[in-house]
């Protein structure tokens, strides 16, 4: 009689009593919570493009470009609908993500979107930033979440260290790089973006914001040139895998431009000659080009987290059999 008609004859507390049957259910929590972490960790990356343009369509409105209207009620539904989706996901995930961080990111969104045509442009840029801050945060806890050691083998300190030094080391550094860093890089861009978007909408500089602006491009720059030397030490069998780092000398070109027209807009000492629509759409275009590397990268994240679980299927599977002969 063969192993799997045995269990089939057992009762249900012999059979769990197996080793390879604690073991089996030992793996198959780890890895469906780790999956469960990445798919959560994308919905909420996700949800936060929404609110990056929220913010800058919004502050466009608000600086009396009312083009906007109907970007911004759309942009609205967009992202409601993206929270509904991610308690959904967090519901059958067994919460993931804990629930009061999900409410604190709902409150967070409804009061953005509570009586916002009256809103201050200070009010409504702080509101929309502390709330991508928060997602930032949970970024980072999800993250290091789903590339934590596996408890499970932990007293075997071979399969351990295999495990660590072929998937979770490395996807750590491309997660770093390639998620955490790379959101931190747009949010500074879209910051730039949203303010700089309000200013041509005002069709005049505000020395305020100027200043904001111009500290920000700063930081921008620091944190871009760390994240291009980041590039040249990820894993390199990855690099196949996300092509959109292929257009970033394209993409480069692009922020140069941007950058330099925003720059000179704001230091013409006159009013803006650049479109609102322009400016908002050439940042959008860029932090797209982006984004699409962060999601390359989390799918390259979630294909190494099936493969890395299909090695620990195999080598316990084997050592069992081994214990089992002897």
């Amino acid at each position: 009689m063969g192993h799997v008609e045995h269990y089939l004859q057992m009762d249900e507390s012999e059979a769990n009593s197996q080793p390879e049957c604690v073991q089996a259910k030992n793996l198959f929590k780890m890895h469906s919570l780790r999956v469960q972490q990445q798919d959560i960790l994308v919905t909420i990356l996700h949800l936060s493009r929404f609110i990056q343009r929220h913010r800058g369509a919004t502050l466009a409105l608000l600086g009396g470009d009312k083009s906007f209207h109907s970007q911004v009620e759309t942009l609205q539904k967009q992202t409601s609908f993206q929270f509904e989706y991610l308690q959904c996901l967090n519901k059958s995930a067994q919460h993931a993500l804990d629930e009061n961080d999900y409410q604190q990111l709902v409150l967070s969104w409804l009061t953005i979107i509570k009586d916002w045509e009256n809103d201050d442009i200070h009010h409504s840029f702080e509101f929309h930033s502390h709330l991508l801050e928060l997602i930032l945060r949970l970024c980072r806890q999800l993250a290091d979440a789903v590339l934590g050691a596996p408890p499970q083998i932990s007293d075997q300190a071979a399969l351990t260290a295999r495990v660590h030094n072929l998937y979770l080391q490395p996807l750590s550094t491309l997660s770093q790089t390639c998620v955490i860093e790379l959101y931190e890089l747009t949010e500074y861009l879209a910051r730039i973006r949203g303010l700089g978007t309000h200013m041509a909408a005002m069709g005049q500089a505000n020395e305020e914001w100027e200043s904001r602006v111009g500290f920000w491009l700063q930081e921008f720059s620091y944190r871009k040139e760390r994240f291009d030397q980041n590039l040249k030490v990820l894993p390199s069998h990855y690099l196949p895998y996300i092509t959109g780092l292929k257009q970033l000398p394209n993409l480069n070109m692009k922020l140069n431009y941007f950058i330099n027209l925003l720059s000179h807009e704001m230091t013409a000492q006159r009013t803006f000659q650049v479109p609102s629509h322009k400016l908002f759409l050439m940042g959008t275009e860029i932090i797209d080009g982006f984004l699409t590397v962060m999601d390359q990268a989390n799918a390259v994240i979630r294909d190494q987290l099936y493969h890395m679980n299909q090695m620990l299927i195999e080598r316990l599977s084997a050592d069992l059999t081994e214990i089992s002969e002897h």
